[in-house]
């Protein structure tokens, strides 16, 4: 039985601006390709599928073209699930039509732990893999409202939800396995302890509700291969090579220049699972550019003398001179583009000096962490206000998916 184990695809997401269609339509061609190549039998995809709760139709069409084309691979069934960037409703909706293309996907968490389990079929069609597909778990769907709560009491009701969720439906699984030689797979998308990433990676809202790091103990011993998303950078989980984060397909934000993108494929002999990693292809380099304002011309005289087209964030050390934001800028022509120019001695605010970039590329959170700065918020009051504010948002964002 093989499967490919890919995540935070984040289609429709912009850098500094800059629509990205053509790269997402190379990554899902190529994932294509390569589905046919390694004659995948399942493809599993751990949630961060779109970037917003309402993506462009493009994105969607893409989504779309992709999923009704898996029919022309080895690939006999895919599982998608939702994860802290995407509508559950927007998900869910196709539910019935993606389910007879052997297509399954979960957008909300169920109450029946049957709803969130499917059979993988092998190149035989039996059963090869019992994939336990959970969904991002938001602080409503692990325990509820929970109104004179300390902030302590609630992280540890929404950890004991979670280990129950997860509980449920690996149990069930195991009944289903009933002592058959298969493989139980199960998906996350979460912040799992010891997960590492860098600044501007692209991550958002790393917690779920009060609920933070999640311990890797709390995932039933019985699942064989743990198909996570959420951080960007492929890594495992907890030490164990079974256990681990794709990462993300493109770069999503400058803090990942460099950085190599990865799908996970996953052959198992049994219930043991190996595991080895195929470097995404690079459709558009990004790079970071640091130093003085000469070393950066020179930098990006080079770059433009070798014909490549090259997104810049430059980060000059010289301290804010009057109109060095443009200067810089002014440097960048043909191939290359300077997105975004960092000054040394100015705010974070003003590394977004694109007249876009506020809108289109910050988070709610972000927007609001930005607030708090600008009004010198900080210690014990900000965190109340941050808590306060991120409960108003998932109830919005609830209403907004029924």
């Amino acid at each position: 039985m093989r499967i490919l184990h890919t995540s935070d695809w984040h289609l429709g997401r912009r850098l500094c601006g800059q629509e990205r269609t053509d790269e997402f339509r190379q990554f899902l061609d190529w994932l294509t390709d390569t589905l046919i190549c390694e004659r995948a039998d399942a493809l599993v995809v751990a949630g961060d599928i779109f970037d917003s709760y309402t993506p462009p139709l493009w994105a969607q069409s893409l989504y779309y073209r992709f999923l009704t084309g898996l029919s022309r691979t080895p690939c006999r069934s895919a599982v998608l699930v939702a994860g802290n960037h995407d509508s559950a409703a927007l998900l869910d909706s196709p539910r019935e039509l993606l389910d007879r293309l052997d297509v399954h996907v979960v957008g909300a968490p169920a109450a029946d732990p049957g709803a969130e389990l499917f059979e993988l079929p092998d190149a035989q069609g039996k059963t090869g893999a019992l994939c336990c597909a959970v969904p991002f778990l938001r602080s409503r769907d692990l325990c509820g409202a929970l109104v004179g709560e300390d902030a302590d009491a609630i992280a540890r009701a929404e950890l004991d939800g979670f280990a129950k969720h997860y509980a449920a439906v690996c149990a069930l699984a195991e009944t289903r396995r009933a002592r058959r030689n298969i493989p139980i797979v199960a998906l996350g998308h979460c912040f799992a302890a010891g997960g590492t990433m860098s600044a501007d990676d692209g991550v958002r809202d790393l917690a779920v509700g009060s609920l933070g790091a999640v311990p890797p103990s709390v995932f039933p011993e019985n699942v064989d291969y743990l198909a996570l998303g959420h951080l960007h950078a492929p890594q495992i989980c907890g030490g164990l090579e079974s256990r681990r984060y794709s990462g993300a397909p493109l770069c999503m934000g400058f803090g990942e220049a460099g950085q190599k993108k990865q799908i996970c494929v996953v052959d198992f002999d049994g219930r043991a699972a190996s595991v080895r990693a195929i470097d995404v292809p690079v459709w558009q380099e990004i790079r970071r550019l640091k130093g003085s304002f000469e070393e950066i011309a020179a930098a990006l005289s080079e770059l433009e003398r070798s014909g490549r087209s090259v997104w810049v964030e430059a980060d000059c050390s010289d301290e804010g001179a009057q109109g060095l934001n443009d200067r810089v800028r002014e440097l960048s022509g043909g191939a290359v583009k300077i997105l975004r120019v960092r000054v040394a001695g100015a705010g974070p605010e003003d590394a977004f000096s694109g007249a876009g970039d506020l809108n289109e590329d910050w988070s709610p959170r972000e927007v609001f962490d930005l607030y708090l700065r600008e009004h010198q918020i900080e210690g014990e009051e900000a965190a109340s206000l941050t808590g306060a504010y991120l409960e108003a948002l998932d109830a919005v964002r609830a209403e907004a998916t029924r």
